[in-house]
């Protein structure tokens, strides 16, 4: 191994340039998987997806459009958004030099981030309908107060069937160019720190 290596006319002392290409190597993938999982997380405040320089924004729920119109504002929740659970999911499972994998565990994700159109199989199950009633109880103080509570008013099973979904495309993942930009900028940060003159 040459103890001297010429870059683009620049002559580097191999034996201070290693450590620094050690630690590149082991920090870069970690770094450029924290931007991705990130880039992917925050589609789910955007509420779309950037598929270059414009925001290609969710398909709206059913009914979406009419509540907007109606009150002036947008829906009851954010889309994709219910308990949190898909936006959580996504996470860095390998960061490593050859490969960095950054995937959710969910079942369902494939279906919005790629949409789904076709028939599919409800399990059996119970639906229940609920109804308010009125109940009295007592606070630590001593005082009577009345509060609604909530109770099932009556059930019914759900026999297993098939059916038809049309579920629109909601990308959160995958080839972005704006992405491409910024783990570009990362890659660019480390090569300066690994060829720094000073």
């Amino acid at each position: 191994m040459p103890k001297k290596i010429i870059i683009n006319g620049f002559s580097y002392d191999w034996g201070a340039l290693r450590p620094r290409f050690r630690k590149v190597r082991k920090e870069l993938p970690l770094q450029m998987a924290t931007v991705a999982q990130n880039f992917f997380v925050g589609s789910f405040q955007r509420q779309g997806w950037y598929d270059g320089l414009t925001l290609k924004r969710w398909t709206p729920r059913k009914g979406e459009k009419w509540r907007r119109k109606k009150k002036g504002r947008r829906g009851n929740r954010a889309i994709l958004i219910k308990t949190g659970r898909l936006r959580r999911s996504i996470k860095i499972r390998s960061a490593r030099f050859q490969k960095i994998i950054i995937a959710t565990d969910v079942a369902y994700a494939a279906a919005h981030n790629y949409g789904y159109k076709g028939a599919v199989s409800v399990r059996s199950h119970t639906r229940r309908q609920y109804r308010r009633v009125r109940e009295e109880y007592t606070t630590k103080t001593g005082k009577q107060r009345t509060r609604r509570k909530k109770v099932v008013n009556s059930s019914h099973t759900v026999r297993q069937h098939t059916r038809k979904m049309n579920l629109p495309q909601r990308q959160f993942m995958g080839h972005s160019p704006m992405l491409d930009r910024k783990l570009n900028k990362v890659i660019e940060r480390q090569m300066e720190y690994l060829f720094d003159h000073s």
